[in-house]
């Protein structure tokens, strides 16, 4: 039988995602507060019932004092100090040399939830029958739209599939879950991944993950969903990277396979440390132009 603590990191990663605080306006949230502290007082004690708020507020007060006294070695422990930059080393073996394995393969994937909102005005004159029939289904509800969890999963189930097929897709690491918090009318999602060639990016694509995925969105089964890609190869010396005093992002996430045998290999991390005077067309292993 799963422990409490499997079952909970379970729950976490199928279900703790699918909401953001970002997903509810400030209206909302606080219309959130005034009804719990509507039923504190219906339920709690008069007195416990007015602190539980104000203690909650000294705390965050007296945290955030704290953390600005001890920046990148209180909260922000994953910030790693000084100039890095991601390098990945070129195939060895002649059987794993394609026409695009010399450098860099980035693959953009997005999904977008449209959401109605009313609008008064639009270009030209339109008929209300003439604007619904030609709108395609939209969902008031966002991220609690019917079949957002199920969406979710496949999406997870891809970029699980990807990580247990590294060495066979050339797959190098992808992002955590982006956000465009500048979209008012949808909630839009997307990944940054990273390849080694678009051999091993096309053999994801025909994947049976993704392909669940794809026949799902062709028979209009979540109809109120957008979907896009975008997909860049930069050969090599067309591309760098610099990461000075941040976490490991993006292409620095990203770890290569070396391997050791047949069966067995080891994942290594794409950041090293640089020196500051290094250029970029130094860390594009190019001559700078005169």
């Amino acid at each position: 039988m799963p422990s409490l603590r499997a079952l909970y990191l379970n729950f976490k990663n199928d279900i703790g995602d699918l909401l953001e605080v970002t997903d509810f306006s400030i209206l909302t949230w606080l219309a959130f507060g005034a009804s719990l502290q509507l039923l504190c007082q219906s339920w709690l004690p008069s007195g416990l019932s007015y602190w539980l708020p104000l203690l909650y507020l000294i705390y965050r007060a007296v945290r955030a004092s704290l953390d600005c006294g001890r920046i990148f070695t209180g909260t922000f422990t994953n910030v790693k100090f000084g100039r890095w930059t991601a390098t990945i080393l070129e195939p060895e073996d002649p059987s794993a040399v394609t026409a695009t394995s010399d450098g860099v393969v980035m693959f953009l994937l997005g999904a977008r939830i449209n959401q109605f909102v009313f609008q008064t005005h639009y270009e030209g004159a339109i008929g209300f029958d003439d604007f619904f029939s030609n709108m395609p289904c939209l969902s008031p509800l966002g991220k609690l739209a019917p079949g957002n969890a199920e969406i979710d999963g496949v999406f997870k189930d891809m970029w699980i599939e990807a990580e247990n097929n590294r060495t066979k897709w050339t797959y190098l690491g992808r992002s955590a879950t982006l956000f465009d918090i500048s979209d008012g009318e949808g909630i839009t999602t997307f990944w940054i991944s990273y390849w080694k060639d678009l051999k091993g990016l096309q053999g994801f694509a025909t994947s049976s993950a993704h392909r669940l995925g794809q026949n799902a969105y062709l028979k209009k089964r979540f109809p109120y969903m957008g979907i896009m890609h975008e997909t860049y190869h930069s050969p090599k010396g067309s591309w760098e990277t610099i990461y000075d005093n941040t976490p490991p992002l993006g292409f620095g996430k990203a770890k290569y396979v070396i391997e050791k045998g047949p069966d067995d290999f080891e994942l290594r991390d794409t950041l090293k440390p640089i020196e500051i005077t290094t250029t970029m067309f130094s860390r594009m292993g190019r001559e700078k132009p005169e």
